[in-house]
Formats: C-alpha cells, structure tokens, sequence
C-alpha cells in the first residue's frame, strides 16, 4: 500500500495542472453540495426534535361546496379542541399556539424597543413540546401583568451579568392605549432553529375552554392535538369527522384535517397563519442544482483522466511487462482518484466551514442542522465521497489498465479512429454545457419574471403612498386625522379595514353567480372611508366614487347590523361587474345589498401569484381602529413619515408605529424570488466556470498530444487562424449540440416554475439563443488562449526530436 501510495503521489505532483484543476473542480462541487444540502437537510427536519413530534397535529379547517374546496387555514373552532379532548380517548391533549413577532422595550420611558418573536400558548404547552427551563418562578397566568418565559439568548442580551426573574418588561401595543406589562417568570433554553415555532419569548395565557356551537360557527384559534402513541391518524380524522356531522345542525359542515407538526413548515400552501413557512418547490430545485454540480465536477475528472490515457500508455505497458496485473494497475489508478477525491473534500469543508456564517446570514435564520453538530451527516458525506470517487474513478482506472504491451499501447491507441477513441469525453463535454446552459436560461427566465412582477402595473398608484399598519384609534382619530390635513406635503388619506397585499379583503360573501345559476361567486369586501379608492390611486372606469359629502356612502364602523343588513353603495372593479352582469349602475342587487355606483380598473390586491378576485369597496366612517393609507406629494415620502412619527408620539407615546412606504412593500413581497435568483446567479457562474474549467484541461491535453503536427503543420505554411480553427472547431460543435439539448429541457423547467405565478412573461426564444451564445463564447475563449499558445510557438522546439 506504501508503494501504491507514493506511485499515486508521485503521478499527481507530476500532472500537477491536470491535478490543480481537477482539486479545484470537485472542491467546488462538493462544497457546494455541502452547503446547499445542509441548508436543504435543515429545513427537511424542521420540527423532528420534539420528543413527541409523531404524535402532534394540528387542527386544519376546510370549507367545501360539494366536492370542491372552496377554502382550508391553519386554525379551528375555539370549542373543538376541548369538545374532542372530552369525546375521544386518542386525544391526550391540546393547546393553543402560534408566534408573532412583538416589539418590547425594558422600561416604560425608554424610547428604544426590540423586536422580538413570541410564542403565545398555555399551561398545557409542556404537554406537546419540550421547553427546557433553566430559571423559574411561579408560571400560573396572572391579571394585569402576564407571565413570560424568555429564552436564554435574550436574558444574555438584554439582562447581562443580572438575574432577570422577577423584572418586569413592557411592549408596545397595537390595540391597547397602554403598555401591558410582562413579569420575566422563568429563563428557558434556547428554542431550537429547526421549528415553524421558533421564538424568543413565550407569552402564557389563561386556558379558557370555550362551547363548540351547534350551528357551525364561532371563534377561530389554533389549537395542535397530542394524540396518544398508536393511534392512526388518517383513521382518527375520518373518526372526527362522522361525528362533527352528527353534532352539527349545518347541512355543509366544516371538515377538518389533522396535520403533522412536521409538515407545518414546508407543506402548508394555505393561509396557516405561521411567521416561519419554507417552500417545498424551492428546496427540490436547490437540490437538483447542487446534484448538477456535483455531476459537473464529476465529469471533469473522469475527462481528464481519460484524456490523459495516452501520457500514460507506456507507464501502463512497463508494468504490464513487469507483470503488473490489471485488477493491481486499477487498483493503483483508484487510489489516485480517491486522494484527488480526499483532498479536495477536504478543502470543500474548510470553504463551507467559512461560508456557513454567510449562507445563514443570506437565508435570515440560523442552521440547526450542520456537519459539526450531526456526527452521522459527517459520516454520510465521507462514506458518499468514498463512493462517488470510487463511481468516478472505476472508468478512467479500467480504461488506463487495458492496454496489453508498450507497443500495443501506442500502436491501438493509433490506430483506433478519433472519434471513438474520445466518443465518451465529447458526450460528458455536451453534458456539462447542457447542464450550465439549463441553469443559465433558468436565471434568464427567473430575472426576467421577477422584474417584470416588480415593474407590473398593480392597478392603484404605490408612489408616494404611505401605510400604517393595523391599530386601534382610541379616540384620537379626529385629532390625528387634523394633524395630517394641516401638513401640506399630505394630499389625502383614508381608514381602511384592509391594506394592498395584506390578503384580498376583510371578509367574503357569496353571490349567486349569473353566468353560472346553481353556482355562487365569493366576492371579497374591502371597507374604509369613502375617499379610499381615490387614495389608492384607482382608476374610474364609469360612474362615480364614493364621497364623503353623501352620508349614505358610509355607515358607522362599529354598526355591525347594518353591515349585515343595509343596502350599501360599492364600486367594483371592472371584472367583478363583468362577472356580476352589471349593465346599469346604482340599481340595487338585492340579495348581495349592495348598489354598484361606480365601476374602477382592476387592481392586484394581493401578490401577482395570485389571480384577480371579486372586489367589492365599501365605504365606514369613524372607525376606532383599522389601518391608514396616506397620500403625499412625490418625493415628500421621507419629510412627511417623519412629521407622522413626531405626531404619532405626542397622540400614542405608547403604541407600536408601523408605517412604510407602499412600493417598498410592493417590492418586498417577491423576496423570496430574489433570493432563489441570487443563489442561480452563484450556480450559473460556478457550473460555467467548471464547464470551462473542463474544457481548458482537455484543450491543454489535446495540444500536448499534437504538439509536433501543429509544429509540420506550421513548417509547411499553416497560418495562426487556421492552426486556431483545426483546435477549437471540434469544442465549438459540442457546445452548439449541447445548447440545442439543453433548450427543451430549460423550456420545460421554467414553464413548470412559471405555473407558480398568475401573472408570469412568456418565454422568449432569444433567452436561449443568448444563453447558448454566451456559452460559446466561454468555451471559444477557453479555447482559444490555449490554442493561440500553441499555434504561435516556435515549430523547432516541437520538431527538433525529430
């Protein structure tokens, strides 16, 4: 083993270029690997430590007409939890939880908050999850002040060198005039990263039980069932639901769906009300990228060391006649793949131990799952590099060790046809630049979608727009709504039930759909001031606004008997009217109580993954909380938020101020978007560049090859170009083939990626055509340094042999 040892050693120090790139090569394909997999792994285990995880599941609610679902979120009935909990002996326990992120300040007078996550629960949380505590008091809830358990993390950060039980904290309210106040009652460890539950603070409340009405209806709340070890749980939820039809009075009860706690976070596409959600598409293409990678790497080094066969051919011969055996050469030829293999994983892990901190940093939270903390990982990427290498380097080994005699050697190596002798290294160079193209046209396509989203018309005006999100008034409306009218830079501004992107309205109704008798159109309502269209920014199609001056525009905000039953004036969106077979405006529609009296262009609501919905603008007046829209003359935005904030703090010196401007908000939405752009950006550089990586050492091995007919070549009148030509056209028709492969398979990717947006570009021809030209142009200049090099050398040095 010693002798094989320093063989291979002594080969790969001689071959040093062909050994530097191929280190390089697979150090980056498997450092990326390494890195996104972690990230990918990370995400897979979200919610797998609790000790009783298997058995956790959350309370889902779904609405459907017939066999249609018409509406599914993450939260049920008050009254069910405890209804079953008393019904059914599979129910062990229940509790409610969720997080929200709160902002808190450590003294009454401090002008200074934090923001924070909190955990909001009960008594009964110890029950499901394991909340580790390294400090408590009494945690039984009390009135007026509550009990909160930090976490050890904030107690360092904010209480150093202090004990922080028995302190009292402060946060700053949306909906309460006053600060409430939280005694710190006990310090827990850490929660872990790896949870959609992820918070920084628990906040305990009183577990109050409330009735499950008969009649389908009451209050929401989300409550997660501890069910007991054995139980089934698809044969529970069908259990529940014979029941809760027998129980209730409604002819088309709610069904409802038990989910795991370890699929809340990456497979809950519905609104689930959770502050930490992945995205399960995204993290199969991350890991597809990081296998193309990888496969790229790959492929490298298996071209390479075939390349290099005939360099080799008489080593090989010499051992053959010494009596060296063919499974002892593929052996030593292993050993040289695995020591490529080794040091380049190692200097894999000291680039993904230095970019761990950066990857955390870029995907906004921290990695519980890594190669330091996982000994059994570590373990897996060793044994799966042992195997790859091994994979990889079986065919060089078993190409290198079948020559039989020196002559044989280089006689079969002659007098085999170039294009079978290098058949696989063209097919693996086709491979590699399909592969780079694929993910280039899938940047192309990605960059392309996401600016056309933020540069999209959304129908209302988001410049100059300011929001202040929801808040209760406290009787100081009037008063802030004078402070705003007497800046001038103000234009106008609006109460509303509802901001832009925050969901499609405040509630729905159902209507009988004209187009389609028997089936209803569920219309969503948005309310505010009557001047709340005209703050937006819509645009009037037909008729009129409504308007302050009619008091028949509006009703009282709290008047919840004349939002059921009094005919109100609307304006609808132009697709709503269509849908509605509104021919003539202010004539009643009396079965949905409302009187269209103008019609405005369509507006997005929501996030352009959605599609258009029934909107119906309604108009209240006095409300005593909801959100603010305030309009401001262009390039005032930043003069006047900062006037709001100076009267902000003399109206509510103790509330929460959450104002920003409509198109950052706007352009916040597709963050997620951005970021799966920015990793392609990485991923396209780094699989051209060891696309080209390859093709520079296989350019280098080809020259080395026919260094003395470049040299006759030259003797007998060659010119540089040509000479350039004869070395580069052969690269130059495997890129064009590989991008004519890789444009079906980019198409299909993206139009399946595209499928995820209602509003989504078309894809354009020229995306692929420009990808394959830049990857032509990568592999021609690869190309072209080396082959330049050799066409402009001196021929005697080549020939002089000879």
């Amino acid at each position: 083993m010693i002798y094989h040892l320093k063989i291979a050693l002594r080969t790969l120090i001689q071959g040093k270029l062909y050994t530097a790139i191929s280190i390089l090569g697979l150090a980056l394909g498997i450092f990326c690997s390494l890195l996104v997999s972690t990230i990918v792994l990370d995400e897979f285990s979200y919610d797998k430590d609790w000790s009783r995880s298997a058995n956790i599941f959350r309370l889902l609610s779904v609405m459907e007409r017939g066999t249609e679902t018409i509406d599914k979120t993450g939260a049920a009935y008050a009254g069910l939890a405890p209804e079953l909990k008393r019904t059914f002996p599979e129910v062990e326990e229940y509790s409610e939880l969720y997080v929200s992120p709160i902002d808190m300040k450590l003294t009454p007078e401090s002008n200074q908050h934090i923001n924070l996550k909190a955990l909001y629960t009960d008594s009964a949380v110890q029950h499901l999850l394991d909340i580790e505590l390294l400090q408590q008091q009494d945690l039984q809830p009390t009135k007026p002040v509550q009990k909160i358990i930090i976490s050890e993390h904030v107690a360092k950060s904010y209480f150093p060198n202090t004990d922080p039980l028995g302190m009292e904290i402060y946060d700053l309210p949306r909906y309460e005039s006053k600060a409430n106040r939280y005694l710190i009652a006990g310090v827990m460890k850490d929660m872990p990263a790896n949870t959609h539950l992820r918070a920084d603070i628990v906040i305990l409340k009183d577990r109050t039980e409330k009735a499950l009405e008969k009649a389908d209806h009451g209050m929401y709340v989300r409550h997660y069932l501890l069910l007991k070890s054995g139980t089934e749980p698809k044969a529970f939820e069908q259990k529940v639901n014979r029941w809760y039809r027998d129980y209730v009075t409604s002819k088309n009860p709610t069904r409802y769906e038990l989910q795991p706690i370890q699929d809340a976070y990456l497979r809950s596409d519905f609104p689930a009300y959770q502050v930490h959600k992945g995205n399960l598409q995204q993290n199969y293409i991350f890991i597809a990228v990081a296998a193309l990678l990888l496969l790229i790497a790959c492929i490298n080094f298996v071209n390479l060391s075939t390349a290099r066969a005939s360099s080799r051919l008489k080593e090989t011969g010499v051992r053959k006649v010494l009596g060296a055996s063919k499974a002892t050469l593929i052996r030593q030829f292993l050993l040289e793949s695995m020591l490529v293999f080794g040091v380049s994983t190692v200097l894999s892990l000291l680039l993904y131990t230095l970019a761990l901190p950066f990857a955390e940093k870029f995907i906004e939270h921290p990695i519980a799952f890594t190669l330091s903390n996982n000994l059994g990982y570590f373990g897996a990427i060793w044994a799966i590099v042992f195997l790859i290498s091994l994979l990889t380097g079986l065919y060089p080994a078993v190409f290198l060790s079948s020559f039989q005699t020196v002559n044989n050697n280089i006689n079969n190596l002659l007098k085999t046809p170039r294009n079978k002798r290098s058949k696989l290294r063209e097919a693996l160079v086709v491979v590699q630049f399909s592969l780079s193209i694929v993910i280039l046209i899938a940047l192309f396509v990605m960059s392309k979608q996401i600016n056309f989203m933020k540069d999209k018309d959304p129908g209302f005006d988001s410049k100059g727009l300011i929001s202040i999100d929801h808040i209760s008034f406290d009787e100081k409306s009037t008063a802030f709504k004078e402070a705003l009218n007497a800046n001038p830079n103000i234009q106008s501004h609006s109460f509303s039930s509802w901001l832009p992107m925050d969901g499609a309205g405040y509630m729905t109704r159902y209507m009988e759909d004209p187009g389609n008798p028997g089936h209803k159109v569920e219309m969503w309502y948005i309310a505010g001031e009557p001047n709340l269209a005209e703050t937006l920014g819509l645009r009037l199609k037909e008729g009129r606004f409504l308007s302050a001056t009619r008091p028949s525009d509006a009703i009282e905000a709290d008047n919840y008997d004349d939002e059921s039953n009094a005919m109100r004036p609307a304006v609808l969106t132009a697709s709503t009217a269509k849908r509605l077979h509104v021919a003539q405006l202010d004539q009643e529609m009396g079965k949905e109580k409302i009187v269209p009296v103008g019609i405005v262009e369509d507006f997005n609501s929501e996030s352009l993954h959605k599609q258009l919905v029934p909107t119906v603008i309604v108009g209240y007046r006095n409300p005593q909380y909801g959100a603010l829209l305030i309009r401001v003359q262009d390039g005032k935005e930043q003069e006047v938020m900062q006037y709001v904030a100076r009267v902000w703090k003399d109206l509510y010196p103790d509330k929460l101020l959450d104002m920003e401007l409509m198109k950052d908000k706007l352009q916040a939405q597709y963050k997620a978007e951005e970021r799966i752009e920015a990793l392609f950006r990485a991923f396209s550089i780094l699989t051209m560049f060891l696309a080209a990586l390859g093709v520079f050492g296989l350019i280098v091995n080809t020259v080395s090859l026919r260094v003395k007919e470049i040299g006759i070549r030259k003797v007998m009148g060659a010119s540089v170009l040509r000479i350039m030509t004869m070395l580069s056209k052969d690269f130059l028709k495997l890129t064009l083939l590989a991008a004519l492969l890789a444009s079906p398979l980019a198409w299909w990717a993206m139009h399946n990626w595209l499928d995820n947006f209602a509003y989504r570009i078309e894809i354009n021809p020229w995306l692929f055509v420009a990808a394959g030209l830049i990857a032509v142009l990568i592999a021609l200049l690869t190309v072209s340094i080396q082959a330049l090099k050799a066409a402009r050398a001196n021929p005697v040095d080549s020939l002089r042999d000879e």
